[in-house]
Formats: structure tokens, C-alpha cells, sequence
């Protein structure tokens, strides 16, 4: 049997002896089956090799990407065939094998510093590279992404080299700045959804918006984000059938709804959501627009018309009661004046004597009531001056206590540094006492009254939400109770005439219109607070004026009875107050002159022998007011002296010019007493300008 030589064989296990032959054939088949494995292992490594060449090659050979191979001298030793058809248009284009990269790529006569091509071998990493190309007569963007390729033994041979054409990613990328920055500059809210509800662009109007960062928002759904809870399951019921039937309820529309914020708060918004015409799942974009300021000015413009309507209904029913009151007073003139002088006619012990008293009284009501329709119309006249309203409340307190009961508190919050304001001060006592006689009957069973003063100021803001005060500065004058309050339509009508709450007999509706009317005709405003169950505040402002209050000096009354014997001119349009007048004037001792008009009272000036010491004179009457009478009469008779009347309002007086020049003045309806002690202290008074 022939030795076997135990030298090992190329690809082969080292053979050990064997004792004899049945252990050699073992040996001899183990290795031949190793070998056999070997083999199989090696096919299967080729097989893998050649799909990942494959591979490769279907990825550089149908893609839009050129690929170079270039090696360490930087020639090109390869290119697929898109780099051929794509890259290499030019017709007597040299042979692209083993040109170097700066004829290839650049087009500059020597290789530069940042060729993409030499960049692996310089650094031994991927690099990336942007150049222009010019292909088929156009210059072209081209991305470059350089690779190193490594041997067996780690070293650097070759660089691949893709190439690809962006020019018109360039585009895209343009339009995407273009989007961008719409989106970014839009004034509304901007979101994106997908067909699944989620965000997926908000722009940065949505971020200052809802209180969300991009980041925040980007990738979670929109309802869970600004839709209320309230609302968020019809807002998915309503994708979901938008998504089966092409139907919805805001796609294409303008809708009015609350979103909320990040902190939770709700707000009105109006929303609109179209579909992006594009290929795939429905996309959605919705634009949001905040409606808060918008409300709120058309809330503010609702409320100004309003205002406006009620400051128009009050002016309306004001002139008509001062046109009623004025009408009213010449009758209650007479009324007053025959009354008095029929029951200085009387004796004391007679029946007639009672009813003409109780004439009187009821006469005398009727007065009160024409002064508070002046009152609230604006139009009775005032004597204004520099006041305290301190002051002015702490002479009131006493008269409150027996006025509002034992089971009322007063309480006192009064500015110490208030400032002065310009107004009739017997006007403020009644504001005061009306508004406190109106607490008390909202406290039937006890309470709280808090009279408060300060200084304030407000500004437009303030203003506008309270029309229609005015901004300013101001005195503030509150009246608060802890009564029964108000309702809304209740206070809507507070301070009409006639307007009353309180049962039958109780009251006559002209308190508060009263308050009203002092308080505009002082050029201040009024605003009041009030909830049914939480009580009520009225809340004054009268301008503030920097003026020094002056100390009025006190008069006293002539010493002489209210009798004379002087010639008295009686100048009055209503007969049935003239024939009064001249009664009452005579049977004081004057002698009367009557006219009915100015141009009979010229006549009467020119025609009269004797003297004529007096013009008594009403201030509005046909064809010529009492102040161009005396004026024209004055001419005639120098020196002479005159006393106004009238039964119209302040707003008349003031347009005669009465108060301009400091005549004197008497109110109608007169009684018999001021009748003759102001003709007495007109008489006995120096003459005034006319």
C-alpha cells in the first residue's frame, strides 16, 4: 500500500496517518464532503455578489442620477450610462475615460480645491457639493455627492460620484419661500389637516393665535388642539362623513364658532376649510379669524345706538315736557295768584276759606310737579357756582336719618381732597335725596346706604364702554344700597317721566327722571350698576373745575313792605297772567300800565306823560322778545328799570341773554308775595345793562 504524502495540499485539511484502510477512506470522505461545503458556501457568496451588482447597477443605470468613478489621479475610470445620455450632450465631446474631473465637471483648465471628486481622497469622508453645469446649451444646478471606495486593505482607491440635476428643486424650493412666507406674513390663521384630522402646517398667525408653537402643533389632531371639548365629537362626525359622502358642514363655507386657546380659554373665530385639489387622501386647509375685536366693536356700535336711541327718546319726551310744563305754568300763575287773592278776602272763621286753601295746596303740588318736568327736560333754571360736594352732603346728613328710618346704615366714603365742580347746589340736595329716598324703598326690610365722593379720571377705553360719557376729569358722586335691584328691561326705563316700580299712590315716576335732568343740564353723566338681588348704584360724574369757591354774600330783604306807589309797565302776551298781575301790582299800590305785546308796550313808552319806573316783561313772546323790548325802550327812557319773567325754560332765558347781562328774574308761576318783593327789589335796585 503506497504512503500518502502528509504534506498539506492547497485548499485542503492536513491529512493524519490513519492505521489502516478502513480509517484512511473515512478520512479521505470527510474531507471531500468539507470541501463540497466550501464550494456551496462560495457559490452562494457569488450569487449574493452578483444580485447586489444587480442591484447597484439598476440603481446607477435607471435613475436620473449620473454616477463617475474617478481614481486617485482623479480620472474618470467609469460612468453609467445616464452621465452619458444626460451629462455628456455635447456632440464632439472628448473620450470621457480617463479625463480628468476638472474637463469632465468644472470645465477649468487645472483641478481645483473643492473638485467633489478629489474631496474623498482628501478627507476619507462622503462630501457633498453644489456647481453649476452647462447641459444641452442651459446651465444647470447640480447637487454632487462624492463617496470613497476602499480596498480590501482599507486604503483609498476610487471616489463615486452621483450627480444630480436640482434645478428644478430649485424651483420648488423658490415656490416653498414663496408659501412660506404668505403663510408667515397672512393676518389669519392658517392650518393644514390631513384626511385623518391631524396638522400638519400652522402658520405663525395660529401660533400667536392659539398659544402653540409650530413644533407643538404640527402632528397631533386639530380638534384635541383648538376645537372646544364641547364641540369636538361633531367635528370628527363631521370629517368622518365629509370623508364617505363628500359632504360637510364648514368645507367651502364660512362658519361662526368658539375655538379655544392653550390656556383654555375660548373665543369666537369665523372658520373656513377648503380642499387641496392634489392626488391621494383629501387635504385640508382651514383659515381661522379671530372675531373678538370685531364683536366688540359691533358690540360697542349696538350699544352707541342704543344710547343714542334712548338719549333721542329723552330729548324728545323732555321737549315736550318743558313745552307742557311752560304752558302749565301761566295757568298755575292764575290759579296760584287768584287763590291768594281770594283768600285774603276771606276770613278766617268762613267754610269757603278751607276749600281755597286746600285750592292752594293742591296748586302747590301741580308747582312741584312742572319743576321736576323742568327738571328732567333740562330746561329749569339754574344757579350755578363753585362748589364742594362734601360740603353740600354734609349739610344733607342730618335730614337723612329721619327720612330713610332707623333700620337703614349710613355709610360715609368722602374724598378729602375732592376736587371743586360747577353746579346749582340745592339741584345736587335733590340728586342726593332722591336717589337715597330710592334706596330706601328698594330696602323694605333694612339695609346699607353708601354715599361716596373721589376724583377720577377717564380715559377713551372707559368712555367707550360707557357711553355716552365722555373722557375727562371728574367729580364722582355714588349712591349705593343692598336693595332688591334691578333687571335690564327694568333699567332701560328708569329715568323716563312717569316710569315707576312701586305700587299705585306710592310714587310718581318723575323721581329719578328728576336726577337725570339736573344731572345733564350740570353737563355731567349718570351710569348705574344694578342685579336683581345685589342692589343698585347710581354713579354721577360732574365735571371738575380748577375755579376757588367764592363766598356769596347775604342779602337781606328790604326793610320797606313789598308796597309801592311807583308806574309799573306789565308786558305779557296771556291775558289771564297780565289782568293777575295788574290786580296783584294795584292792590300793592302800583300804578299799571298793560300791554300784550312788545309793540304796544312801545306805544305805551312813547305816549305816556308821566313816569314809567318799571318794565315787568315777559322774555319770549311774538314778533319781539322782552330783552329787545327793553332795549328799545331804553332809548326812549333813559334810566329805567327792568324785571324778567317767564315761564320757559333755562335753555330759553339763556338764549335771550338774560343771564348774560345779570337782570333780574322771576320764575313763573309766582305767588303774590315773590311777585311784589322782587318788583320791590328791582325798583330799588341800580338800573342793569338790558
Amino acid at each position: 500500500m503506497r504512503e500518502v504524502d502528509d504534506r498539506p495540499a492547497s485548499g485542503f485539511l492536513p491529512m493524519k496517518r490513519t492505521s489502516g484502510p478502513n480509517g484512511g477512506r473515512r478520512s479521505l470522505q470527510r474531507r471531500l464532503e468539507d470541501s463540497d461545503r466550501r464550494f456551496r458556501g462560495l457559490d452562494e457568496k457569488l450569487q449574493i455578489l452578483e444580485r447586489e451588482r444587480q442591484k447597484f447597477s439598476a440603481l446607477v443605470n435607471h435613475t436620473d442620477a449620473g454616477f463617475l468613478v474617478f481614481d486617485a489621479s482623479l480620472r474618470v475610470d467609469w460612468a453609467n450610462l445616464v452621465f452619458l445620455t444626460r451629462f455628456r450632450t455635447e456632440a464632439n465631446a472628448p473620450p470621457l475615460l480617463g479625463s480628468r474631473c476638472n474637463t469632465v465637471l468644472c470645465g477649468r483648465p487645472t483641478i481645483c480645491d473643492e473638485c467633489p471628486a478629489a474631496q474623498p481622497f482628501k478627507t476619507g469622508a462622503v462630501a457633498h457639493h453644489e456647481m453649476r453645469l452647462g447641459l444641452g446649451g442651459q446651465s444647470r444646478d447640480i447637487y454632487a455627492t462624492a463617496v470613497p471606495i476602499r480596498s480590501l486593505a482599507g486604503r483609498i482607491e476610487e471616489a463615486l460620484v452621483m450627480l444630480q440635476d436640482v434645478s428644478g428643486l430649485e424651483v420648488l424650493r423658490q415656490s416653498e419661500r414663496r408659501k412660506g412666507a404668505i403663510l408667515d406674513t397672512a393676518l389669519d390663521a392658517i392650518l393644514t389637516i390631513d384626511h385623518r384630522g391631524f396638522i400638519t402646517e400652522f402658520n405663525r398667525a395660529a401660533e400667536s393665535m392659539f398659544g402653540y408653537g409650530r413644533d407643538e402643533a404640527v402632528g397631533r389632531e386639530m380638534a384635541e388642539l383648538i376645537i372646544p371639548p364641547a364641540l369636538r365629537a361633531q367635528h370628527r362626525e363631521g370629517l368622518e362623513r365629509y370623508l364617505r359622502t363628500g359632504e360637510g358642514r364648514i368645507v367651502d363655507r364660512r362658519v361662526e364658532m368658539n375655538a379655544v386657546r392653550k390656556d383654555g380659554t375660548e373665543f369666537p373665530v369665523e372658520i373656513s376649510v377648503t380642499r387641496i385639489a392634489m392626488a391621494g387622501p383629501p387635504t385640508f386647509t382651514g383659515y381661522v379669524r379671530d372675531l373678538s375685536e370685531r364683536n366688540q366693536a359691533e358690540r360697542a356700535l349696538r350699544e352707541s345706538e342704543e344710547h343714542l336711541r334712548q338719549a333721542q327718546k329723552m330729548e324728545a319726551v323732555g321737549r315736550l315736557a318743558g313745552g307742557v310744563a311752560h304752558d302749565f305754568n301761566n295757568l298755575l300763575t292764575a290759579i296760584t295768584g287768584y287763590g291768594q287773592l281770594m283768600l285774603r278776602s276771606v276770613q278766617e272763621d268762613e267754610p269757603l276759606r278751607l276749600k281755597l286753601e286746600e285750592i292752594l295746596k293742591a296748586a302747590d303740588r301741580a308747582v312741584t310737579l312742572t319743576r321736576q318736568l323742568l327738571a328732567f327736560s333740562r330746561r329749569q333754571v339754574l344757579e350755578l357756582r363753585v362748589l364742594d360736594v362734601n360740603e353740600v352732603l354734609g349739610g344733607l346728613f342730618s335730614m337723612l336719618r329721619p327720612l330713610i328710618g332707623e333700620d337703614i346704615e349710613v355709610v360715609k366714603v368722602l374724598d378729602p381732597d375732592l376736587a371743586h365742580v360747577k353746579a346749582d347746589p340745592g339741584q345736587i340736595e335733590q340728586v342726593v335725596m332722591n336717589l337715597v329716598v330710592n334706596a330706601r324703598d328698594a330696602m323694605p326690610q333694612g339695609g346699607t346706604v353708601m354715599l361716596e365722593t373721589r376724583n377720577t379720571d377717564l380715559d377713551e377705553t372707559y368712555a367707550r364702554q360707557h357711553r355716552p360719557l365722555e373722557p375727562g376729569r371728574y367729580v364722582m358722586l355714588a349712591v349705593s344700597d343692598t336693595g332688591t335691584g334691578m333687571d335690564e328691561t327694568t333699567k332701560a326705563r328708569i329715568f323716563e317721566p312717569f316710569f315707576t316700580t312701586k305700587e299705585g299712590g306710592k310714587g310718581t315716576g318723575l323721581g329719578l327722571a328728576t336726577v337725570y335732568g339736573i344731572v345733564k343740564q350740570s353737563g355731567g353723566f349718570i351710569w348705574v350698576y344694578s342685579e336683581p338681588g345685589r342692589g343698585t348704584t347710581f354713579k354721577i360724574y360732574l365735571p371738575r373745575v380748577d375755579e376757588a369757591i367764592v363766598e356769596r354774600e347775604r342779602t337781606t330783604s328790604p326793610a320797606r313792605a313789598a308796597r309801592g306807589s311807583e308806574t309799573i309797565l306789565v308786558v305779557e302776551d296771556e291775558e289771564i297772567v297780565r289782568s293777575l298781575t295788574r290786580e296783584i301790582l294795584e292792590s300793592h299800590g302800583y300804578v299799571v300800565l298793560e300791554a300784550g305785546s312788545g309793540t304796544d308796550a312801545l306805544r305805551f313808552a312813547e305816549q305816556h306823560a308821566g313816569d314809567i319806573h318799571l318794565i315787568l316783561t315777559d322774555v319770549v313772546m311774538p314778533q319781539m322778545s322782552g330783552r329787545d323790548l327793553a332795549e328799545r325802550v331804553a332809548t326812549r327812557r333813559p334810566g329805567i328799570k327792568v324785571l324778567y319773567m317767564s315761564g320757559y325754560t333755562d335753555y330759553a332765558i339763556s338764549h335771550a341773554g338774560i343771564h348774560d347781562v345779570g337782570a333780574p328774574y322771576l320764575q313763573k308761576p309766582f305767588t303774590l308775595e315773590s311777585l311784589t318783593r322782587k318788583v320791590r327789589e328791582a325798583l330799588e335796585s341800580p338800573p342793569c345793562p338790558y
